[in-house]
């Protein structure tokens, strides 16, 4: 029997603006835990629908419900609002009134199915950002964080430095055409109306690019960059490593590529780093010769790695 899923379970509404969560959970099991998971995107574009396939398959091979969710997108809004709907839709899951509330109500999903006390938060770079935001701040911390090639500081070196145009072998551009200014204008008014998503079809998904190449992410998320941003004790704030000792983490499990042309790899080697120095428990599976997005495909019986089978054991361990 199939798993069974609802979309569209709108958590938090921000005026008019409604942001939603999917969710999949396993056939014929009582109480099962939760993995809540953000999509990438460098908190600038993308959507909760462009899950990994290991993630949905996730769902019958560990017998947990899969939780997807939207979040408002910088520049409109900062560090600070993404955050906030972090942080909300985890008390709209822990809430007797609030998930299990909508699935009762619905009546195709039995809310007895999901047990919300047993929460582990994931999330792919940008996701990967807000899953150590939610271990860092959440209070009660989720039981395990699980961050797949995580941004950790977007006023570490690569995120201020203009990235190499990505290029496969024998100089054929990955991306595309550089993005220029007029095609993501739209989307730089920080006035205009605040959005949780865009369709991949939009011009706003040349936005991750287009910062990569103007080393922009910090002043797009809304850090002060006019003055000594690099010891601003507000900044600070939303850099991950610098928190660890004063906040502490849940358990975590880190998945990296060693050639991650669009998050470089020291971001989580830092935060792994000082875990570490801190006596936390943290695995790291720093995987050699991997890109950005390795896992966005369906196994073909290859490369075992693409399936992230110790990090869903690791998780079930402690939820």
């Amino acid at each position: 029997m199939p798993s069974r899923s609802k979309s569209h379970i709108v958590y938090k509404k921000v005026g008019g603006l409604e942001i939603p969560l999917d969710i999949h959970v396993p056939a014929d099991v009582k109480n099962a835990p939760i993995l809540l998971w953000f999509h990438g995107g460098g908190l600038l574009q993308g959507g909760r629908d462009k899950i990994a396939p290991h993630m949905l398959n996730s769902v019958e091979t560990y017998k947990h419900a899969l939780i997807s969710a939207d979040y408002r997108l910088a520049p409109q809004v900062g560090i600070k609002d993404i955050y906030e709907d972090v942080r909300d839709c985890i008390a709209f899951i822990r809430n007797p009134d609030g998930l299990a509330k909508q699935l009762s109500n619905s009546g195709e999903i039995d809310a007895q199915s999901i047990d919300p006390s047993r929460l582990a938060v994931s999330g792919s770079s940008a996701g990967g950002y807000l899953t150590f935001l939610a271990g860092l701040y959440v209070e009660p911390k989720p039981q395990v964080i699980l961050p797949i090639y995580p941004i950790t500081d977007p006023l570490g070196t690569f995120f201020t430095t203009s990235q190499p145009w990505p290029t496969e072998d024998g100089g054929k551009v990955i991306h595309g055409k550089r993005v220029d200014d007029a095609t993501v204008q739209p989307f730089l008014d920080r006035k205009a109306d605040a959005v949780a998503n865009n369709e991949p079809s939009s011009d706003r998904s040349k936005m991750y690019n287009y910062m990569l190449d103007r080393a922009n992410l910090a002043d797009l998320l809304h850090f002060n960059t006019q003055k000594d941003p690099q010891h601003d004790p507000e900044n600070d704030k939303w850099r991950i490593s610098k928190q660890v000792a004063a906040r502490g983490l849940p358990p975590t499990y880190v998945v990296h590529g060693t050639v991650d042309r669009d998050v470089g790899i020291e971001q989580a080697d830092e935060v792994v780093g000082a875990m570490v120095g801190e006596g936390m428990e943290v695995k790291y599976e720093r995987l050699a010769g991997l890109d950005h997005c390795f896992d966005m495909v369906e196994f073909d019986g290859k490369d075992e790695r693409v399936k992230l089978d110790k990090m869903y054991k690791f998780m079930h361990e402690h939820v």
